[in-house]
């Protein structure tokens, strides 16, 4: 009978080490959350969060550890330390009042009964109750019950908006040319001083500044600007996703196999598909591990992309095969790369696109190489500045090839920025994406750079076109080419309006794109 009370308080002491540990760690995720990507949406945060581990970057890993899962696990322990402490020597206390009234004097005493046990129930509950308390107001702060709302109501947009390239005459001119597209991470017209038009003190970005000025680049103002995140492109693999496509990356994830999709929305057409169709080939370049977030699948099954990366880096001798730093090389050694191979890749006859993903600019605090300098006080403000270098230097380059007077390069952010402590001082400033388009083919420009309300969704049309293919409608999944004089869906429907819509379920994303099949 004693072994059994004994096994019963040993089980009960474990699953109360649990629930405080969940209670805890939810807490304490949600203010990690809110403190590193306060401008991050949930649905951004659980796609990653459900993404595979292989190819993460261990800094923000190590992070979320010591900053969350270690001290819940600690403050659980030490709760039910003490409430199992209590429990033992509850059993002998006493509880004595001596009241007196008067000239007498009543004695009340209280063994260990039934106030013992209420006491103990009361003060368990109460702990869980307020923790639960905890739980929902960070919840509310993260916007979890917004998300679920979005998983409930539907949306109607992709059946009133949605063009599919398969339904539009796309032409390219009868000299095809040939395509880069230089991703580079987190970066935003945000960086550039506020007399070049951005939102800092100082410009971190003066290559990249006077490259979008000495060229094309598309702005919400009348100044540096750029592009607007929308719901589902707030992180790498939804910005590549979305400007490839049209679309915001809406796919639902099994557990950790988001980047072994057997059919990564499979009836979805984007960039690639077009571009293969018309003799090009497509190759997607990257410093860390294609497979992470799905980004291997997604250009491999959408555009028979070569896919060149940390791993193949190793194979093709840039780096030693026991090399790894940051996320895996730094834009350094993937500068060298990409120049390597764009010099083979020229000599072939057809047409190319190739795509580049830099990384050093990846938050929380980027990574200094041997190429930065100590120009400012941070960390990542130094980052910032020696991407902007290698960039600038990196079109120079092409630039020099025999072939770039066939070749239109676009620059452009994934996404917004997920640093947090990075915007305390930009005041009202609109945070927009960087973009930059050099050396196009003469009289695409139909309509207006500046003062355009448009997203990172604009891109699909607007990178096609800007190779000289001309688009019926100039739409595109629901971007809008801007180089045209269509109007873009925040222009005509209204920002907050699109954006309220892509937070909602669609029927016609999950028939058409996530189970349907274009064969």
């Amino acid at each position: 009978m004693r072994k059994s009370k004994f096994v019963w308080k040993m089980i009960r002491s474990i699953l109360l080490v649990v629930a405080f540990f969940l209670l805890f760690l939810l807490i304490r995720s949600a203010s990690w959350f809110l403190t590193n990507f306060h401008e991050v949406e949930i649905s951004t945060a659980l796609y990653q969060i459900v993404s595979p581990l292989k190819g993460t970057e261990s800094g923000v890993l190590n992070g979320y550890i010591n900053q969350c899962l270690y001290p819940s696990f600690s403050y659980a322990v030490l709760c039910v330390a003490v409430y199992t402490l209590y429990d033992m020597i509850a059993g002998y206390l006493i509880l004595e009042m001596n009241i007196r009234i008067g000239s007498g004097t009543f004695c009340l005493r209280a063994g260990s009964g039934r106030w013992v046990k209420k006491v103990k129930v009361i003060v368990l509950w109460a702990a869980i109750v307020a923790l639960g308390a905890g739980v929902w107001n960070r919840a509310v702060a993260v916007g979890l019950p917004e998300y679920v709302r979005s998983r409930i109501d539907i949306s109607t947009i992709f059946e009133t908006e949605y063009v599919d390239p398969d339904t539009v005459t796309i032409r390219f001119p009868d000299k095809k040319r040939n395509l880069i597209v230089l991703y580079v991470e987190s970066m935003e017209a945000t960086y550039s001083s506020v007399e070049e038009g951005g939102g800092k003190a100082y410009d971190y970005i003066p290559e990249l500044t006077a490259l979008a000025k000495e060229n094309i680049h598309f702005s919400n103002d009348n100044d540096l600007g750029g592009a607007a995140g929308v719901t589902g492109t707030g992180w790498t693999m939804g910005g590549l996703f979305s400007s490839a496509t049209g679309v915001p990356y809406k796919l639902p994830v099994d557990g950790n196999n988001a980047g072994e999709y057997e059919s990564f929305a499979p009836g979805l057409k984007g960039l690639g598909e077009v571009l293969l169709e018309n003799g090009y080939q497509n190759y997607f370049m990257c410093g860390s591990e294609a497979v992470f977030g799905g980004r291997k699948a997604f250009f491999e099954q959408h555009g028979d992309y070569h896919i060149l990366d940390y791993t193949t880096a190793k194979r093709d001798g840039i780096i030693p095969e026991d090399y790894h730093e940051f996320w895996g090389m730094e834009d350094a050694k993937l500068y060298e790369y990409a120049r390597q191979e764009l010099t083979k890749i020229a000599q072939q006859e057809e047409p190319f696109d190739f795509m580049m993903l830099t990384v050093d600019t990846h938050p929380a605090d980027g990574y200094i190489c041997s190429l930065c300098e100590a120009q400012y006080p941070s960390q990542y403000e130094n980052v910032l500045a020696c991407a902007s270098r290698q960039a600038a230097q990196f079109v120079t380059w092409v630039s020099e090839q025999e072939w770039y007077e066939d070749t239109t390069i676009v620059i452009t952010g994934d996404h917004l920025n997920m640093k947090a402590d990075f915007w305390d001082d930009i005041g009202d400033y609109q945070r927009k994406i960087y973009n930059c388009f050099i050396n196009l083919p003469e009289g695409i420009l139909e309509g207006q750079m500046n003062d355009r309300d448009f997203t990172i969704l604009d891109m699909f049309p607007t990178i096609l076109a800007a190779t000289g293919a001309r688009i019926e409608g100039d739409r595109l999944g629901l971007g809008t080419n801007l180089f045209s004089e269509q109007e873009t869906l925040p222009e005509e429907i209204g920002f907050d309006t699109l954006n309220s819509e892509l937070k909602l379920y669609s029927n016609y994303y999950y028939k058409n794109f996530v189970v349907g099949d274009r064969d």
